[in-house]
């Protein structure tokens, strides 16, 4: 009897993420695993959305990111050999989910210099590539990247190892073409909380958004005790180039950062549409 099935062809940007957690494996990573309250973040947003501006929870994190990077700068480096590459711009990764022929399609894309734009800005970027023109073809979802993208994917499989392997050899291309931190916001679909564990990557560090609940929580001076959203927030940090004590310091200045809604005080967010 011939059972029923389907067979579906890999999208290329699969067959690009497969060459590069290969390479990701090889990372010493340290995890960490957050709780931080987004309460007052998650009211601007609303209040902000509800006037017409167009502000992603994701663009809003990626802000929150760029300024704690700003202060830890060893977090936003490349290694190479017994070299640090230190970048003064905060490139960001993440996936934009697109419909390409009709089907969903997650497409790399690099957010660049996020520490000088702003939360609107950002937000407006990534709906651009989620609701723009960029091409039914694309790999990734930036033109030049694309370009050589494509080459890799429709290589030879040895030839297409040789040129990931020259690729990750240079810090300044990696960062240019795939940013120095990697956000993965699969957890933002669903409605409960829990911590993502994010699979090794290239990226010095990887940030995993998890789920969002109401939990109770003291405020103020610790006296009274309230019901608040609760972030679950993963972060992992390649221990080759960031030790233990940067990355607390900066776990913590994130969570200061993000439980003041940074970068959506009044006055600092206005309508983009």
């Amino acid at each position: 009897m011939t059972k029923a099935y389907r067979k579906t062809r890999l999208p290329a940007t699969r067959v690009l993420a497969i060459e590069t957690m290969k390479r990701g494996v090889r990372a010493h990573y340290v995890k960490g695993f957050l709780e931080i309250d987004v309460t007052a973040a998650r009211l601007a947003i609303k209040e902000a959305k509800g006037s017409g501006t167009h502000i992603s929870f994701t663009g809003w994190l990626m802000k929150c990111l760029a300024s704690a990077v700003k202060e830890f700068p060893e977090v936003n480096a490349y290694r190479k050999g017994r070299n640090a590459y230190v970048f003064e711009t905060v490139n960001i990764a993440t996936m934009v989910e697109r419909e390409l022929a009709g089907e969903p399609i997650p497409l790399p894309y690099v957010v660049k210099d996020c520490g000088t734009k702003s939360v609107m800005e950002i937000s407006r970027e990534i709906k651009d590539v989620k609701e723009g023109d960029i091409g039914e073809d694309l790999v990734i979802a930036d033109k030049e990247a694309a370009r050589i993208a494509k080459l890799a994917v429709w290589s030879p499989a040895p030839l297409r190892c040789l040129g990931m392997r020259i690729f990750f050899r240079d810090p300044l291309r990696k960062h240019e073409m795939m940013g120095t931190i990697g956000v993965t916001a699969v957890g933002m679909f669903g409605k409960s909380g829990g911590w993502p564990l994010p699979i090794p990557n290239v990226h010095p560090l990887a940030v995993a958004v998890g789920g969002i609940s109401r939990k109770p929580r003291y405020v103020g001076d610790g006296d009274e005790i309230q019901p608040r959203e609760m972030l679950d927030l993963t972060l992992m940090f390649d221990h080759d180039i960031i030790d233990g004590a940067p990355a607390a310091r900066f776990s913590a200045r994130l969570i200061e950062l993000m439980e003041s809604a940074h970068g959506l005080e009044r006055g600092q967010v206005s309508h983009i549409e």
